[in-house]
């Protein structure tokens, strides 16, 4: 009996350890969709920003500027344009991630395209009212969406966590 009981708690420990984990997963993945737009605004914005710079101290293009640029022109600060750069390469890789995911979500067989629909309507596009338009449009209820936002959300993350682990072994 006791080895039964050891068992019992050894299996029930495992599953509150991986129901933990699930619920990182989906909180993570939430709090990155939510903020996905604004990271592509920046991305955006900040490429703007330098070749205005550019244009304003060198008149080029910043596309045109940056392979002769360090080595050219003392004017320019070499320590903050590579900073700057970094920067926006790490969050344009974050974009990357993101948007191979959702296309890898949208390929997924059991409800991937309805996934994928729910969440670019609510979170990428933030189309007004998406779980109004969604519910009406699937014949669902609110609750209903509600929950397949989660399980998209869930899969989602599955599938976007994968992909940044991976990346990282290599």
């Amino acid at each position: 009996m006791v080895k039964i009981n050891d068992m019992l708690r050894e299996a029930s420990a495992g599953y509150n350890v991986e129901n933990q984990s699930n619920e990182n997963i989906y909180h993570n993945t939430l709090a990155l969709l939510r903020l996905y737009s604004k990271v592509l605004w920046r991305v955006t914005h900040s490429i703007n920003e330098m070749n205005e710079e550019c244009i304003a101290m060198t008149d080029k293009k910043l596309s045109d500027f940056v392979d002769m640029l360090v080595d050219i022109d003392p004017r320019i600060n070499s320590e903050r344009l590579n900073s700057r750069l970094e920067s926006i390469e790490h969050s344009k890789s974050i974009i990357d991630f993101i948007n191979q995911s959702l296309l890898t979500l949208k390929q997924y067989p059991d409800q991937g395209d309805r996934y994928f629909d729910i969440l670019n309507r609510v979170y990428i596009n933030k189309l007004d009212k998406p779980i109004e338009i969604l519910a009406e449009q699937y014949d669902i209820s609110r609750a209903t969406l509600f929950r397949e936002k989660k399980k998209a959300i869930n899969m989602f993350g599955v599938i976007l966590w994968g992909y940044i682990f991976t990346e990282i072994k290599n």
